[in-house]
């Protein structure tokens, strides 16, 4: 049985979330401009043997936006890590995708005696620039968050964000082009009528360098990591290569015909 939960957060916003299966828990943490949904095709082959615990990132999908706050990877770090204290989790499990599998480390690194492993997919700890990831999806991505990047402007460009933006956009990021579905693109353009998305989009990825910079938590590591890579990642094999080192991983995956989003794939 599965439901919709909120878990409040201490600026007073929340973060939606779904919970199902029985056994150890295991958190999922969805990639950048996604939402819980993006596990629905792996969810049913985990809650067997675990507690499945989807999130919302902080102002990602239904979970609302608060204009005073900075969302960065320290907050939604300490969303997390609140998540899993407040919840009296432990022997976890973490797994996580781009954004996601960044907050995997990080959260790892803060709570050791609570993880006990953590899956890392497609790091997304590359940016220099706003959005330089997901300007690499195609030449239209680049167009459309270079657009987003301006100032004073930017803004006007991040509003006309629709469903076929988001598939070009999203297309650009899988090996298998059919993984882009209409139903999933229409759930999360649901999310550009939200509140306050505006601000929220431009602010995560005017903070790219948090999530660079999150690869110094990467040493501090103290339990066992499998990082996994799709072949067609955004990475290049540079990039791939110092997060290995970093993160010392006790298993490396690369998987053969996927790109960033390979829970779709």
């Amino acid at each position: 049985m599965s439901n919709f939960e909120k878990f409040y957060l201490e600026d007073g916003s929340y973060i939606r979330y779904k919970k199902s299966g029985s056994g150890n828990p295991l958190i999922l943490l969805h990639p950048i401009r996604n939402r819980l949904e993006y596990f629905d095709l792996v969810t049913p082959l985990l809650t067997k043997n675990f507690t499945v615990y989807a999130l919302d990132l902080p102002g990602f999908g239904d979970s609302p936006v608060n204009k005073n706050m900075n969302y960065n990877q320290s907050y939604m770090t300490k969303a997390i890590t609140d998540f899993v204290v407040k919840n009296e989790l432990s022997k976890l499990v973490l797994a996580g995708e781009s954004i996601g599998g960044v907050l995997c480390a990080t959260v790892a690194s803060i709570l050791p005696k609570r993880v006990e492993r953590v899956f890392v997919f497609n790091p997304y700890d590359y940016d220099t620039f706003f959005g330089e990831g997901v300007r690499r999806a195609n030449r239209f991505a680049r167009f459309i968050i270079w657009s987003m990047s301006l100032p004073i402007v930017g803004c006007l460009f991040a509003t006309l964000e629709n469903k076929l933006i988001l598939w070009f956009i999203l297309r650009g990021g899988v090996f298998n082009k059919k993984a882009i579905t209409l139903s999933y693109v229409s759930l999360l353009s649901t999310s550009t009528r939200k509140p306050l998305n505006v601000y929220h989009t431009r602010n995560v990825f005017l903070n790219f360098k948090s999530w660079t910079d999150a690869k110094k938590q990467y040493a501090e590591l103290a339990v066992p990591v499998t990082l996994v890579y799709g072949e067609c990642d955004w990475s290049s094999s540079r990039e791939r290569s110092e997060t290995r080192a970093l993160m010392r991983p006790q298993h490396y995956v690369n998987l053969e015909h996927t790109g960033h989003f390979s829970f779709l794939e």
